[in-house]
């Protein structure tokens, strides 16, 4: 661990595939970057490895306050001039009325409570960075939210919902402290969420799109990197779709 010169980037969910093809964008393009997970897997100590970056383990299902969070992030860190909240629970693909309750309350809590919490926590931390950088927030949520939603994926929709909704409300509040929050609202990417679907599924999602092919992770690090560079300022508060899908 070292104390680190520059206020980092903190991407929460670094080991999901968003995360980690983000991590990776941003220090190819001179960005410094911490890390953070809900485990010390093997994914995100080999990403650390690569990007000489340093990384928390910190998981965000437990019950916590944003003190406990900021005094973990304190160790690396007094100030932070970004952070991205990529975080993600695997779900039943079932009908709404036949979803367990504990698997809605698991998606809201990672959501929603999360959420919250993240902000409250790294708050503080984004004001100290003011006087060199414009602070910026960037919550992913997802493209299914545009438009009409699909079915047996209705607890991680709702919690989305819920969360994209207080991002919104976020960035009308913080934009007076300068510091601006982004949505970016992703189409299907291969991943941990979707690696349990069947290909078959999968490649017929793929011919009905008129590219004939899914969102990359690539993609949406490009339009992360865009953020943190300044060139969608104008775009703050908006959910940015960044998707090869049917346009909606």
């Amino acid at each position: 661990m070292q104390s680190l010169k520059a206020s980092p980037i903190l991407i929460f969910g670094a080991s999901g595939t968003i995360g980690s093809y983000s991590a990776q964008m941003l220090k190819k393009n001179n960005f410094q970057v911490l890390l953070s997970s809900s485990r010390k897997n093997k994914k995100l100590k080999d990403l650390s490895y690569r990007l000489k970056s340093d990384y928390l383990g910190f998981n965000l299902t437990k019950d916590f306050d944003a003190n406990m969070l900021r005094k973990k992030i304190k160790k690396y860190t007094s100030s932070l001039s970004g952070i991205i909240i990529s975080v993600a629970l695997p779900f039943p693909n079932k009908f709404l009325h036949n979803t367990e309750d504990n698997i809605l309350i698991r998606q809201l809590k990672i959501h929603v409570i999360a959420l919250d919490k993240i902000i409250k926590s790294c708050l503080p931390l984004l004001e100290k960075s003011k006087k060199d950088f414009v602070p910026r927030i960037t919550y992913i949520s997802t493209e299914y939210l545009i438009g009409s939603p699909p079915i047996k994926i209705g607890p991680y929709l709702a919690a989305k919902s819920a969360a994209t909704t207080y991002a919104k409300v976020l960035a009308k509040e913080l934009i007076n402290k300068g510091i601006k929050v982004f949505i970016v609202s992703p189409g299907m990417i291969k991943s941990n969420l979707t690696a349990e679907l069947p290909e078959e599924y999968m490649e017929q999602i793929k011919k009905d799109l008129p590219g004939k092919r899914l969102t990359s992770a690539n993609e949406i690090a490009l339009t992360i990197n865009a953020i943190y560079k300044g060139y969608l300022d104008a775009s703050y508060g908006n959910e940015i779709q960044v998707s090869n899908a049917e346009r909606r």
